[in-house]
């Protein structure tokens, strides 16, 4: 595979509000034995600002371990901060984020991500993925999304679609969340034939080779109609396309089955509410109102950042 250097502008200015990690507190961490538990599955609700995390929420350094820790290291990179790798030998040497070991679907408003993993409902709907000197590593952020991605369409009816790892809009660093500006556009865009983004074995369909670049060539990315491409990238969910526009029937659209444990249990970790049962902390806000600082302390590493990108 090849990889194509994308320049990131650190922002140092942009320290988010409330979001030092404080271990003070020395809340337990999401448990595996209820994290899995679909029982009460519901979708984040819209308008329900006083049931939600903020993308930046401490919390999002520690309410994954339960679930990554015996998948994958947590280390203090030193281009990304504190980020998790998956193991090697669990995911394989060619691993790519929302192409391996998944395949998507469409809930009726978006484009799903279906992990294969156990634990791929916490790093395919929560924070990004960047590519590093190491490979793939995840940056937490703690707002569910169907899937954080990018998405380009075929330019005159060109019959590709293509989808990419969103950039974060920031890093860890010694627990606070540091935002950055990503110079250029994602160079880690996957492409397929339009008739093929619902396809089981998706990453078999994917284009490699040289046909990568002829087609990223003739697409563009999609932000939707009536919106500017670059008004999304980066910068919060982006809506794929619907595939009514891909030329694909309703018949031939997958959805999520209902007894999907994965999606259900991402879902289920979004809102403060439901997460709570799960074992998660509460919103940084909430939990300062609702327990006294105690004595105590924690580490949490970061670092500066760069950029980078692959194509197949």
């Amino acid at each position: 595979m090849a990889r194509f250097p994308v320049r990131l502008a650190l922002v140092p200015p942009l320290l988010y509000g409330a979001v030092a990690c404080d271990d003070t507190y020395d809340y337990p961490p999401a448990t595996p034995a209820n994290v899995n538990d679909p029982s009460q599955s519901q979708a984040p609700q819209a308008g329900a600002a006083d049931d939600a995390y903020a993308d930046t929420d401490p919390s999002a350094l520690t309410d994954f371990h339960a679930t990554l820790d015996s998948h994958g290291s947590w280390v203090d990179d030193p281009t990304y901060g504190t980020v998790w790798a998956p193991n090697a030998n669990e995911v394989g040497s060619d691993f790519a984020p929302y192409e391996t070991a998944g395949h998507w679907a469409y809930d009726d408003t978006d484009y799903v991500w279906v992990s294969d993993y156990e634990w791929g409902w916490a790093p395919f709907h929560y924070g990004r993925w960047v590519y590093g000197a190491s490979g793939w590593l995840w940056i937490p952020g703690r707002v569910y999304a169907p899937a954080w991605v990018d998405w380009r369409m075929g330019v005159d009816g060109y019959p590709y679609v293509g989808w990419g790892p969103m950039y974060p809009a920031f890093i860890w660093r010694g627990g606070l969340a540091v935002g950055y500006v990503a110079v250029g556009v994602p160079g880690h865009f996957y492409y397929c034939g339009r008739g093929d983004i619902f396809a089981p074995a998706l990453a078999t369909r994917v284009v490699v080779g040289p046909q990568v670049r002829v087609v990223e060539a003739h697409t563009a990315v999609y932000a939707g109609a009536g919106v500017a491409a670059s008004a999304h990238v980066g910068l919060g969910v982006a809506h794929g396309p619907p595939p009514s526009s891909l030329g694909i029937a309703p018949q031939n659209v997958a959805h999520v089955s209902p007894g999907d444990r994965g999606v259900a249990t991402a879902r289920n970790f979004a809102r403060p509410s439901t997460a709570a049962k799960m074992g998660a902390h509460p919103p940084a806000g909430a939990r300062a109102s609702a327990r006294p600082r105690s004595g105590g302390g924690g580490f949490h590493g970061g670092g500066a950042h760069g950029g980078g990108g692959h194509h197949h």
